[in-house]
C-alpha cells in the first residue's frame, strides 16, 4: 500500500492529538518555530508531511509532527496566503504501524527537527503568541462557518420569496382584472343611459290632426310616444341592462313566476349587446311576446 500526501488547510487542524500525545504549548523553542516558519515562507510549501488523523468530515487532528504544524500557523501569521500544509492522512488501522516507522526515523536523525516536549507542569511557560495564533483559527473557522449558514438563509430567503412573488402575482393580475371588468360594465351602462337621454330630447312630440272619427291611429302614436319618453319603461330597459340575475329573476317573478325564465335569456344578450328600447328586448329575447312584455312592465 502507497500513502499519498496532502494538502490540508490549517485552520482544519486540531493541535491537540490522540492517544496522550501532547501539543506544542510545551516546546520553549519559539526561535525554531520562527526559523522554521521563514523556510516554509521561502519555499512556499513544507518539505516533510505531518501525520493527521481524520475526525469528521472538515476537522482532523495531529498524530505527530507538531513541531511543523506549529512553524505552519507561524507561517501563516506572518503571510495570510500561507493556509496549508502537507500531511499524511492515514487510516485507523495503519495508525500505529506509520507512527512506529516515523518515530523510529526520528530517533536515528542526526539534527532533531521536532523537540522532545517536556513534562508538564503548573510552572511550565507558554508560548507567548500561541493563544492568539488559536483565537486567528477560531476566527476564521467561524468566519467560514457563518459564510456558509449566510449563504443556505440568503438562498432560502430567496427560494421563498420568488414562489410568494409568483402567487402574488398572480392574484393582483386577477383583481386588475375583475376591476377592469367592473369598470367597464359601469362604462356600457353609462353610455346606455347617456344614448336613451339624448334619444328622449332629440325627439320633438308629433303633433297630427287627425279626424275624430279616427282613434285607433291616434292611439298607435300615442302608443309609440309613450315607449320613448315613459319613464318607467326606460327604468325596465335600465335594470334589465344592469340588474344581476337574481335581482333580474325577483323582478320578473311580480309579473308571473313563469317569466323568470327569461332572466337568463336577458342576461345573455346583454353580454353580448345592451338593450336601447322595450321594442329591443322583445326582439332579441326568444318567447318574450307583446302582452307578456306589457305585464311585465305594469308589474316592474
Amino acid at each position: 500500500m502507497s500513502l499519498l500526501t496532502s494538502s490540508v488547510d490549517l485552520d482544519m487542524i486540531e493541535p491537540v492529538s490522540l492517544d496522550g500525545i501532547p501539543d506544542f504549548r510545551n516546546h520553549q523553542n519559539n526561535d525554531q518555530v520562527e526559523s522554521l516558519a521563514n523556510l516554509f515562507l521561502k519555499l512556499g510549501d513544507t518539505v516533510r508531511p505531518i501525520i493527521l488523523r481524520k475526525i469528521s468530515p472538515i476537522s482532523f487532528r495531529v498524530l505527530a509532527g507538531h513541531f511543523e504544524y506549529y512553524a505552519a500557523l507561524k507561517a501563516q501569521e506572518k503571510n495570510e496566503q500561507f493556509t496549508a500544509i502537507r500531511a499524511y492522512v492515514v487510516p485507523p488501522e495503519l495508525e500505529s504501524t506509520i507512527l512506529e516507522q516515523y518515530d523510529f526515523l526520528r530517533s536515528l536523525s542526526s539534527s532533531t527537527d521536532e523537540i522532545t516536549p517536556t513534562p508538564t507542569s503548573s510552572t511550565s511557560p507558554q508560548l507567548p503568541d500561541l493563544a492568539q495564533m488559536e483565537k486567528n483559527i477560531s476566527d476564521r473557522l467561524e468566519q467560514k462557518l457563518m459564510g456558509n449558514l449566510r449563504s443556505m438563509i440568503e438562498n432560502t430567503v430567496k427560494q421563498i420569496v420568488n414562489e410568494s412573488l409568483e402567487g402574488f402575482g398572480s392574484q393582483i393580475s386577477n383583481q386588475i382584472t375583475n376591476h377592469l371588468d367592473k369598470q367597464l360594465t359601469e362604462l356600457k351602462q353609462s353610455l346606455v343611459v347617456v344614448a336613451a337621454d339624448q334619444t328622449t330630447k332629440s325627439k320633438a312630440p308629433v303633433k297630427t290632426q287627425v279626424p275624430s272619427k279616427s282613434k285607433p291611429a291616434a292611439d298607435i302614436l300615442n302608443n309609440k310616444n309613450t315607449d320613448d319618453n315613459d319613464p318607467k319603461r326606460l327604468e325596465v330597459v335600465n335594470d334589465c341592462n344592469t340588474l344581476n340575475m337574481a335581482d333580474l329573476e325577483r323582478k320578473l317573478a311580480k309579473s308571473a313566476k313563469g317569466n323568470i325564465k327569461f332572466a337568463r335569456l336577458i342576461h345573455e344578450q346583454r353580454s353580448h349587446q345592451l338593450f336601447t328600447s322595450i321594442d329591443d328586448i322583445k326582439t332579441n329575447v326568444k318567447g318574450l311576446a307583446e302582452k307578456t312584455m306589457q305585464k311585465i312592465i305594469d308589474a316592474w
